[in-house]
């Protein structure tokens, strides 16, 4: 599912399915700071919370995991285990990202915008 998910625009954050499949969209996220990952599951179509969160374990996706949108990317991002921090919301404890496509990041930002986003998807 995630390499599916991946070839659609998943940008704006109050999109609530993934059309033309009609599947729900359960969460966006992004980063607060270089250091903290942030999940909002809160969506038009179900609010489950909100979660700001730590790294607790990293697995390295795995091999043949694919490699962004389009085939095209710097491969996927590892799988890891966040435990939320205060501030969360939706009695959340723990954030899984497993089944990563793509959102690895260029080697180097050396022709890039000066900002720029690396999508993926992951269950």
């Amino acid at each position: 599912m995630p390499t599916v998910a991946l070839q659609f625009n998943l940008t704006d954050i109050n999109q609530a399915t993934l059309q033309p499949l009609g599947m729900e969209i359960t969460g966006h996220h992004f980063f607060l700071d270089s250091k903290t990952p942030f999940f909002t599951l809160d969506t038009t179509a179900m609010q489950l919370g909100q979660a700001p969160c730590s790294k607790n374990t990293t697995v390295a996706a795995p091999a043949g995991a694919p490699m962004g949108q389009g085939g095209v990317g710097y491969g996927s991002v590892a799988w890891l285990q966040l435990l939320t921090k205060s501030g969360a919301t939706g009695n959340l404890m723990e954030v899984y990202r497993l089944n990563t496509a793509g959102g690895n990041p260029p080697p180097t930002c050396s022709n890039m915008p000066a900002t720029f986003s690396v999508q993926y998807s992951a269950e």
